[in-house]
């Protein structure tokens, strides 16, 4: 599945007509998943950390994304401020269904390290969006049913459906997500992903996700803002947003920008 953060980026579908009543809860998914999403992009983002007492810190990002029929490539380089300035990370999503390839650089100790895969369900420099939701993963681990056909999100027509993971894969989602379940608001006209309720596997915790401010770029439904809140109970713990800006799709990138040596180099 396309991540959360790549697809904000390009979290778009042409508005082609389709018949709603004969689709699955699984065609509703693939639909969001394979659409055509530009073969690159590329966008500035501000990451916006906020605690519990509504303090903000906020991190500025450069993104990139280039697609082919093998591989979907990202990387993020982090501009701003200086604590997190020159931090980069890279990520290879395979059309085959290998697991993705992820790295990390920190300029502090001047190094690329691997991410592994059981480090994927941990928090993404300190947000609430963890590495999986960068990475996105992959639709067969999953079981869907459609719990709405009718169901409805700032006026717009959605569907609603549950996400579980398959029992040989339980294992698998659980060490790479960290998540039990989650609910998806699927609009029927775009097929972008407005919202999602998920539900964590330890700590009582749960999340709620939202796609906002969508803008039409290039003939592409693009949403300029992730939220994810972290909730324990009723109180609310902490939230992250990703707003977008300067949002180009299709224009040419160097393949050489999407290596561990441009991830040291940073943005030239």
């Amino acid at each position: 599945m396309k991540s959360l953060i790549i697809t904000a980026l390009i979290f778009a579908a042409f508005s082609t007509p389709v018949n709603a009543e004969t689709l699955t809860a699984r065609d509703i998914v693939e639909k969001m998943d394979t659409r055509y999403t530009g073969d690159s992009s590329r966008s500035d983002a501000q990451l916006i950390l906020i605690d519990r007492k509504g303090r903000e810190r906020v991190r500025d990002i450069r993104l990139y994304t280039l697609e082919n029929e093998e591989v979907e490539k990202s990387i993020s380089f982090f501009l701003s401020p200086t604590d997190v300035a020159g931090t980069t990370y890279m990520n290879y999503d395979y059309e085959d269904g290998r697991d993705d390839d992820s790295w990390l650089y920190l300029p502090a100790l001047k190094q690329v390290r691997r991410v592994a895969a059981g480090d994927r369900s941990g928090s993404f420099m300190g947000s609430d969006f963890t590495y999986s939701d960068i990475n996105g993963v992959n639709t067969d681990w999953y079981h869907y049913e459609l719990l709405d056909n009718n169901a409805s999100v700032d006026g717009a027509d959605a569907w609603l459906i549950e996400s579980t993971p398959k029992t040989e894969f339980a294992d698998k989602v659980s060490s790479e997500t960290g998540y039990k379940k989650s609910h998806l608001w699927i609009r029927k006209d775009n097929f972008v992903q407005v919202q999602g309720k998920i539900w964590l596997e330890r700590g009582g915790r749960m999340k709620y996700y939202s796609a906002t401010q969508l803008e039409l770029i290039d003939d592409i439904w693009t949403p300029m803002r992730l939220q994810m809140v972290t909730v324990r109970g009723e109180e609310k713990e902490h939230a992250s947003v990703f707003q977008f800006s300067n949002t180009v799709y299709n224009e040419h990138t160097d393949e050489t920008l999407f290596t561990t040596q441009s991830m040291q180099r940073g943005i030239q």
